[in-house]
């Protein structure tokens, strides 16, 4: 296939995207009646109760008919010199996918 040919094509491409998105600007053409913000109640509805989550159950060691480990303490960290704790609550559970 010849240079010009692709050149051409190239062209062509670009300027029927060009018509094509004036036209679909053209049929879509902004509302000026149209509200800014969906109107507002003026008294909220009366709300439910808020649910509390449910404890997870514990996934350890209950495969193949063995009874979930007990939990155990945390283990003692060692901590380097320069590093510095915290007194945020540990972490009690992580989940890995």
């Amino acid at each position: 296939m010849p240079s010009w040919a692709l050149k051409l094509g190239s062209l062509l491409t670009t300027l029927l995207v060009l018509v094509g998105s004036f036209g679909y600007a053209r049929t879509h053409v902004k509302n000026p009646n149209a509200p800014l913000q969906p109107p507002v109640a003026d008294e909220p509805s009366a709300s439910e109760p808020i649910a509390t989550p449910t404890p997870i159950p514990s996934l350890v060691g209950t495969r193949r008919g063995n009874p979930p480990r007990p939990t155990a303490t945390a283990a003692p960290l060692k901590v380097l010199p320069g590093v510095q704790q915290t007194a945020l609550p540990s972490i009690t559970f992580t989940h890995v996918s």
